[in-house]
């Protein structure tokens, strides 16, 4: 190769090194640097880095949506009998005590007409009643088998007595028959008395026998009266067990027809009303029936922005924010981030951020369209740089440096957060640096270039 070709292929070198992407830092080896040296220098006016605080803000578009949002549906089958809010009507809630305690239930909204439960409802009241009499009829057979009872265990008393009386009477009349056998047998009394005595002796010994078995049919009244009782009291149990089933069935069918009172779960709007006074609402078992009544909390909102996954990092629960309405100009509304999704969307690896604004006059309306900035970091006394001065090589990042001999040098550099056109530095500079801060993918490290003027 002769010195004319050799010559050509260098300026063709040099050309192409000129031609790179700005975004792209040079490569650095020596052949590079040598042609760096030949190439006339360039007057550059440098840039020192600056410490400032830098605020990384975060903008992206979102929307207002309700604090709260209840679709309400139809827990049993009925007919709308009256409908006592429209679209855009405000409704009241439930209110509670400092304790928690429900103090008043939330405004009706509709009832529906369920004329099957409420017939079901007043049979079951007759049932009742029912219960009640059996209830009582058994309370009354326990009282009559426990009178039974005392006045057998009276009669059983009063024979007992009797038993001891007869036998008495039999031990006497026994007695005497023998004594009186025997004065018969010697002589001294005549036969007649004997046999007397014995008459007496044998009725006395009947009576004994039949008061004893009065005593022994007595005492099994006695066993048969508390059997009476006892079966008394178990059906008062089964009544008062039935009459208890009777009352569980009242009230759940009483909860069924109270289902047909639709009531306001919150203070707020109704925002969409689908029914109207004598359509048919189905209970919503299967999830497929449209909601009567939507009705939205309005005093607060939920403003919902999707934070990208480069800045999701840095959002955190309590972020000032600020959220601004195009079609509201030159209105914006103050607050914090609330809370997070902390987990990012796998299809659009973006963080759902939600703001709660304060909404007591109303200006914010579900499904309005917002751009939400948040301060998403602050970092104070760092040093800075603007974007233009960085390079980007392999995702690695550089500057371009001046040393003291007027030779471009090559940094590498690591970054923190950009605020507007800065870059917080990290590493790589100590504050003193000469930086080319324009144009810098245009410099090759090693090339000579002339200083204009103070580092600015």
């Amino acid at each position: 190769m002769n010195n004319a070709t050799t010559f050509c292929a260098l300026l063709c070198a040099v050309a192409i090194g000129c031609n790179r992407p700005v975004a792209t830092a040079p490569a650095s080896n020596p052949a590079a640097s040598a042609t760096a040296s030949a190439l006339p220098p360039i007057k550059v006016t440098p840039i020192t880095p600056v410490r400032k605080t830098l605020i990384r803000m975060v903008e992206q578009p979102g929307q207002v949506e309700a604090f709260e949002e209840a679709p309400l549906f139809a827990k049993v089958t009925g007919y709308v009998q009256k409908l006592w809010v429209d679209l855009g009507d405000a409704v009241t809630g439930p209110k509670y005590d400092e304790s928690g305690k429900l103090v008043s239930t939330g405004q009706v909204l509709c009832e529906l007409a369920i004329p099957e439960l409420e017939e079901e409802r007043d049979q079951k009241l007759a049932l009742i009643e029912e219960a009640n009499a059996n209830v009582a009829q058994a309370q009354a057979i326990i009282e009559v088998a426990q009178a039974m009872l005392v006045s057998s265990q009276a009669k059983v008393a009063e024979l007992e007595a009797q038993a001891e009386k007869d036998q008495a009477n039999y031990d006497r009349w026994k007695s005497e028959a023998k004594r009186v056998a025997e004065l018969a047998k010697s002589g001294s009394l005549g036969q007649k008395v004997s046999d007397e005595t014995e008459n007496q002796f044998r009725a006395a010994d009947a009576e004994r026998r039949q008061t004893t078995a009065k005593l022994r049919s007595a005492t099994a009244s006695i066993q048969e009266s508390k059997a009476r009782v006892d079966k008394a009291k178990a059906d008062l149990q089964v009544a008062q067990s039935r009459s208890k089933v009777a009352v569980a069935d009242v009230e759940r069918t009483q909860t069924m027809v109270a289902y047909g009172q639709i009531h306001a779960p919150f203070d707020g709007r109704i925002s969409a009303r689908n029914i109207h006074v004598g359509h048919l609402v189905r209970a919503n078992e299967s999830g497929r029936e449209p909601p009567m009544l939507i009705v939205v909390r309005i005093d607060k909102v939920r403003v919902v922005i999707d934070v990208p996954e480069a800045d999701a990092i840095l959002i955190h629960d309590g972020c000032d924010a600020t959220v601004r309405v195009p079609s509201m100009p030159g209105m914006s509304f103050s607050g914090k981030v609330s809370r997070s999704g902390w987990s990012l969307n796998p299809g659009t690896r973006t963080l759902r951020v939600e703001i709660d604004v304060n909404n007591s006059n109303g200006t914010l309306r579900q499904g309005m369209y917002v751009t939400g900035e948040l301060k998403a970091a602050v970092r104070e006394n760092v040093l800075s740089l603007p974007r233009s001065a960085i390079l980007v090589n392999d995702k690695a990042t550089y500057c371009h440096t001046i040393d003291t001999t007027g030779k471009v040098q090559l940094v590498p550099v690591q970054l923190g957060i950009q605020s507007g056109v800065d870059v917080e530095i990290q590493q790589g500079l100590n504050g003193d640096e000469q930086v080319i801060g324009a144009n810098s993918a245009a410099f090759k490290p090693g090339q000579i270039v002339e200083v204009a003027g103070p580092a600015k």
